[in-house]
């Protein structure tokens, strides 16, 4: 049986053939006989930059002052999907003005001299052909205003060609969530372009089945990745500016963008940025509050606490919020179980490692591990490796005390291997200011394990002389962390960690790790993080 790799090479032969290649190019170039607006501005300061050489995408950036570097060496895949995808022509079109219109199209037809007008592994992946698409047609009165003959021949030659590959290779990834970036420029050349009716249908049809499954019924993407929630909602917003008008589809759209705003603003920490977790980014405040105000949908109702079909809990008093993952996935590639993060005020405290720089795999497997998220880890073991479960199962009731709200979960991660099963209980103050919490280990003895706490690289922390007590400080203030109470020999260190950002820059950081051994009873720690400064 061949496999996943073979396939996949298989599938780039054939697309790089001359016979795929002349099949493409038998079609008869469409005319744009339609407008679409792009929902976002862009900044003219932006073009100034590129001008001068500086692409700077994905919080990189590139300096190639002769011609751009389509795919310059040591840049994460986040950078060539906006380079290749070409939605910076937006800013171009603020720059405005003949210089700017020439340079847009010079750039396009280097693109096409690279060897980009047939297919590429990269640049012709199907997301980042859906944004190319969506920007060329968006954007192509100004492409088109003072251009030669040669130049529009080739554009909508190739605009064309690139629809028909699109519309030929989209159902066999209406599965995962890339398709919605997909979908997007095929909705786009379907209700723009001479030719586009067929693809348009199609493209309606396959949105409709891409919603019905991937979007749960809380909003949240079926990876339970919140980046991903937020990518999908961005491709609604310019779903829905492209459909023709009185199409019925928008209504339907208008209730997953609604959805799915709803979940994006309970996976919200404090500093307007999302919680990290299942390989997510966090992306920054300005982003989601501009994504969100595109939505055009007022969302006056109370922030959910919690998101049930994906498993997400959020805790929230004072100027503290904390978001616990409490999901559970089929195959699930993270290992973060009960894992959380923390912020207070724009300050974030408690974290998660982060994304996967540059789809590197070995990164990947660490990241992906428990020990890189804030949970408890049993024999440096990740809790829902197959080995581990039957069937993975995490439990979570939400309760409500005298000046506390309570999150009580447990994951049976640990069952099969271990004979062992975690139970973690967070409990948060109605001021914000002390958060409470039990780990229990339900288990025979001699055990190792690690309850793991990642540090925001701003966080300066400090352990006392007599190791006791954990000292961490923000710009907000000072905070205390100390074990309560527990049942075994424990040990409190401070260790090194890394905070990955968005761009894959990655940053050092530290961890203050629980390290012990259970016994006959298992174990049972109770810690407690209290505001030292109000």
């Amino acid at each position: 049986m061949a496999t996943k790799s073979s396939r996949l090479n298989l599938k780039i032969i054939f697309y790089r053939s001359i016979f795929y290649n002349f099949w493409l190019n038998l079609t008869k170039p469409e005319n744009i006989f339609q407008d679409v607006k792009d929902p976002w501005d862009g900044e003219g300061q932006l073009a100034d930059s590129i001008f001068q050489g500086r692409y700077n995408f994905a919080g990189e950036e590139v300096h190639a002052p002769n011609k751009p570097l389509w795919e310059p060496n040591g840049v994460g895949p986040w950078w060539l999907a906006e380079m290749h995808g070409f939605s910076w022509l937006r800013h171009f079109k603020a720059r405005d003005g003949i210089t700017s219109r020439q340079y847009a199209r010079a750039l396009i037809s280097d693109w096409i001299r690279d060897g980009n007008n047939k297919y590429n592994p990269i640049s012709w992946k199907i997301d980042i052909l859906g944004r190319r698409i969506t920007a060329w047609i968006s954007y192509s009165e100004m492409l088109k205003e003072g251009a030669d003959r040669e130049f529009l021949e080739k554009f909508y030659k190739l605009l064309t060609v690139q629809s028909k590959h699109l519309s030929r290779t989209i159902n066999k990834n209406k599965n995962t969530p890339e398709v919605f970036n997909a979908l997007r420029g095929l909705i786009v050349s379907g209700a723009c372009l001479s030719g586009g009716e067929k693809r348009y249908h199609l493209a309606k049809n396959i949105l409709l089945f891409a919603l019905n499954n991937q979007i749960l019924n809380d909003g949240c993407h079926i990876s339970k990745q919140p980046s991903i929630t937020l990518d999908i909602l961005t491709d609604l917003i310019w779903i829905r500016s492209a459909l023709l008008e009185n199409d019925s589809l928008v209504e339907t759209i208008d209730t997953y963008i609604t959805k799915i705003s709803h979940a994006i603003r309970s996976l919200r920490l404090g500093d307007g940025t999302l919680l990290r977790s299942n390989g997510g980014k966090s992306y920054s405040r300005d982003a989601i509050d501009k994504v969100l105000y595109k939505t055009g949908i007022k969302l006056k109702s109370k922030i959910s606490a919690s998101l049930k079909s994906s498993g997400y809990e959020r805790l929230a008093a004072g100027r503290s919020i904390i978001l616990i993952d409490c999901s559970t996935r089929k195959n699930n590639f993270y290992h973060g179980a009960l894992s959380f993060e923390m912020s207070f005020g724009r300050d974030r405290m408690i974290v998660n490692c982060g994304p996967t720089p540059y789809n590197n795999s070995k990164w990947k497997r660490a990241l992906s591990s428990s020990a890189a998220h804030s949970t408890l880890v049993i024999n440096d073991t990740n809790s829902s490796t197959a080995d581990n479960y039957k069937i993975f199962k995490v439990n979570s009731v939400r309760e409500a005390t005298s000046g506390f709200e309570i999150i009580s979960s447990s994951h049976n991660g640990y069952e099969n291997k271990y004979s062992a099963i975690h139970k973690r209980i967070l409990k948060l103050d109605s001021r914000g200011s002390l958060l409470q919490g039990v780990d229990n280990i339900i288990s025979g003895p001699k055990m190792n394990f690690k309850i793991h706490f990642h540090l925001h690289p701003k966080v300066n922390v400090r352990l006392t002389r007599n190791k006791e007590r954990i000292l961490l400080l923000v710009p907000s203030g000072g905070w205390e962390f100390y074990i309560s109470k527990n049942n075994t020999k424990l040990s409190l260190n401070i260790e090194e960690s890394i905070y990955v950002e968005d761009n894959g820059q990655i940053k050092k950081s530290n961890q203050f790790v629980i390290d012990g051994e259970t016994s006959n009873s298992g174990a049972k720690i109770e810690w407690c993080l209290s505001k030292t400064t109000l």
